[in-house]
C-alpha cells in the first residue's frame, strides 16, 4: 500500500500547518513594521511641530519684544521675498504690518547743487598695461586731468584714462562690505544698454526667460534683471511685467499703473528716473528703453539718486535697513552706466539695504540711479568674466559657470523674468 506523502497520524497534513504558520508570521511581522513606522512618523511630526513652535515663539518674541528696530528690520526682510511675505502676519495684525512698511518707506532726501555734486571725489578703477587693476579716488576735471587722493590723504594732479586697458569698454568690480558682497559693471557707452523682453507679452501663458536663456536669445555681453512682474503667491511664470515698459523705442507694455517708478533711458542715452510716467508722456520725452519697479504704493520709491531739470541732485535715504539680495542701475555724469547686484540670504552676505545701494551709487559717481527688482530675481550676467579675469573655475557653481556673477541662493532654478537691461556687443 502506497504511503501518503505529507501525512501524519490523525490525518493532518504537515504542509498545510506550515503554510498557516508562515501566514501568521507574515501578519505578525507586518503589524510590527507598521507599529515601528507609525512611531517613526509620529516622532517626525512631533519634531516638526516642536521646531515650528520654537520658530513661532522666537518670531512672536521679536515682534512683541522691546526692540522695535529689530522687529522692523525682520519684518522688512520677510516682506522682500514673495515666499516669506506671510511670516509677519503670523504674529502681527495686517494693520501693524502696513504701519511698519509705511514707516520704512519714508524718504529722506538730501539735495545738492550741481557744483557741490560735481566737486566730490568718486571711486574709479584703473587698469594698467599689465592687466593690474587699481581702485582710486578721484576728482575729475574737464581737461582730462584728475586730482587723486593717496592713501595718506594727500592729493596729486595727474593725467589718467580709466578706459585705456579696460576690456571692451567695461569695468568689473567686486565690493566687500560688512553685511554684503556687491558686484558691479561700469559700461562706458550708454547706447549699448537696452531693455530686452522675454516675449511680446500677448500670451499670458508664455513664461519669462531665465538669465541664461535671455543671454543666448540676445547674444549680449552682459545683463541685469529688469523691472517688477506679476508673481501671485511667489508662483508666477514671470511672463508679464508690471507698470510701463519700453524696448528699443517702442512701448511694449502698459498696464496703467502709473504710480510706479520708471527707470530707463531716452533717445539721447540719458537715464530717466520718474514717478508717475505715462506712456504718452514717455513718448513725448523720447524714452527708448525702460522698466518700472515699486512693489506697492506704500513701499519705498525706487529712486536712489536723481538729477532734476535744474541740475540739482537728490540723494534718497529711507527709514528701512532691511537686508536683501538687490539689483540697481545708475548713470554717471560722463554717461557711463552702472549695474550693481548684491549677494544675500547667506551667513557671509546677509544682503544690502536701500541705503547701502544708494551709498554704492554715490561713491562710484552716479548722478541718476534706481532700484530694480530684487530677492531671487537679482541676477547679474557677464559673459566669460571668469576667463577674462582669470577666476578659479573650480570654485564656481553651475550658474556662475554659465556667466552669473553673483551667488544665486534659492531652492529652485533661477526665476523666469520678463525684462532685462542688456549690454549689446560693442560696435
Amino acid at each position: 500500500m502506497a504511503e501518503k506523502t505529507g501525512a501524519v497520524p490523525g490525518g493532518k497534513s504537515t504542509s498545510g500547518s506550515a503554510k498557516k504558520t508562515e501566514k501568521g508570521m507574515t501578519r505578525g511581522t507586518k503589524r510590527k513594521i507598521s507599529r515601528v513606522l507609525s512611531r517613526v512618523l509620529l516622532s517626525f511630526l512631533l519634531v516638526i511641530l516642536l521646531v515650528f513652535l520654537l520658530i513661532w515663539t522666537l518670531i512672536f518674541a521679536v515682534a512683541h519684544g522691546p526692540s522695535k528696530s529689530m522687529r522692523n528690520l525682520l519684518v522688512g526682510a520677510a516682506m522682500q521675498a514673495s515666499a516669506t511675505k506671510f511670516v509677519p502676519y503670523l504674529v502681527l495684525s495686517p494693520d501693524k504690518v502696513s504701519e511698519i512698511m509705511a514707516e520704512a518707506a519714508v524718504e529722506n532726501v538730501e539735495v545738492y547743487s550741481p557744483t557741490e555734486f560735481s566737486s566730490r571725489f568718486i571711486k574709479k578703477i584703473v587698469t594698467d598695461s599689465n592687466g593690474n587693476r587699481y581702485e582710486i579716488t578721484v576728482l575729475a576735471n574737464d581737461d582730462g586731468t584728475a586730482l587723486i587722493t593717496d592713501s595718506d590723504g594727500s592729493t596729486q594732479l595727474v593725467e589718467y584714462n580709466e578706459w585705456d586697458y579696460a576690456i571692451d569698454g567695461i569695468q568689473f568690480i567686486t565690493v566687500n562690505r560688512a553685511n554684503f558682497k556687491a558686484y558691479m559693471l561700469i559700461i562706458r557707452d550708454p547706447s549699448r544698454i537696452y531693455t530686452a523682453t522675454s516675449s511680446d507679452f500677448s500670451d499670458s501663458s508664455v513664461s519669462g526667460k531665465r538669465f541664461y536663456e535671455m543671454a543666448e536669445q540676445e547674444n549680449c555681453v552682459a545683463l541685469i534683471n529688469g523691472g517688477e512682474f506679476s508673481d501671485p503667491g511667489g508662483q508666477g511664470n514671470g511672463g508679464a511685467p508690471q507698470g510701463l515698459t519700453f524696448s528699443k523705442g517702442k512701448c511694449v507694455w502698459d498696464d496703467g499703473t502709473s504710480w510706479k517708478t520708471f527707470i530707463g533711458f531716452d533717445s539721447n542715452n540719458r537715464m530717466v528716473i520718474s514717478e508717475g510716467l505715462t506712456s504718452a508722456s514717455a513718448k513725448a520725452a523720447g524714452i527708448r528703453d525702460g522698466v518700472c519697479f515699486r512693489p506697492t504704493t506704500k513701499s519705498s520709491s525706487s529712486r536712489l539718486i536723481y538729477t532734476d531739470a535744474k541740475g540739482s541732485v537728490h540723494v534718497s535715504n529711507y527709514n528701512t535697513s532691511s537686508p536683501a539680495q538687490r539689483s540697481a542701475i545708475g548713470q554717471r555724469a560722463d554717461g557711463a552706466v552702472i549695474f550693481i547686484t548684491t549677494d544675500g540670504r547667506s551667513a557671509s552676505s546677509l544682503g544690502a539695504s536701500y541705503n547701502d545701494m544708494t551709498q554704492l551709487m554715490y561713491e562710484y559717481g552716479a548722478v541718476n540711479a534706481g532700484m530694480l527688482d530684487g530677492g531671487s530675481s537679482a541676477v547679474l550676467y557677464y559673459r566669460d568674466y571668469f576667463k577674462l579675469y582669470e577666476y578659479d573655475e573650480s570654485r564656481l557653481d553651475q550658474y556662475q559657470k554659465m556667466g552669473l556673477v553673483n551667488k544665486y541662493v534659492a531652492a529652485t532654478a533661477p526665476r523666469h523674468i520678463p525684462t532685462f537691461f542688456c549690454v549689446a556687443p560693442s560696435k
